[in-house]
């Protein structure tokens, strides 16, 4: 499961726009997105999780989940990535131990 974030022909400035673009290059603008194998379910899953004022420990924590539940692996550090985007902040990619951190409280 990918989030993927795209500013498309204008800039919104203290504003973050999540689009889903796919292979024909058709794109939509969505509040959450699932994309790869299993996508299905977790994009359904999401739809029912998800709610704009969630926070972000809330919104990481109900994706993981919905990960672990869709994917065929042991969820663990070393077989998934997390990044945030949030405004006025540089991208951040979770580092191992991080991932660790918030994998253990679900």
């Amino acid at each position: 499961m990918r989030l993927q974030r795209h500013k498309i022909d204008k800039m919104n400035f203290g504003t973050l726009e999540l689009f889903h673009m796919d292979t024909s290059g058709t794109f939509v603008q969505c509040d959450a997105r699932a994309i790869g194998s299993a996508s299905e379910g977790a994009q359904s899953s999401l739809q029912e999780v998800y709610h704009k004022s969630m926070t972000l420990k809330e919104a990481i924590k109900s994706s993981l989940i919905i990960l672990k539940q869709v994917m065929e692996e042991k969820l663990n550090a070393t077989n998934i990535e997390l990044a945030t985007v949030q405004p006025g902040q540089n991208f951040h990619m979770f580092t191992k131990e991080e991932l660790e951190e918030v994998i253990k409280d679900i």
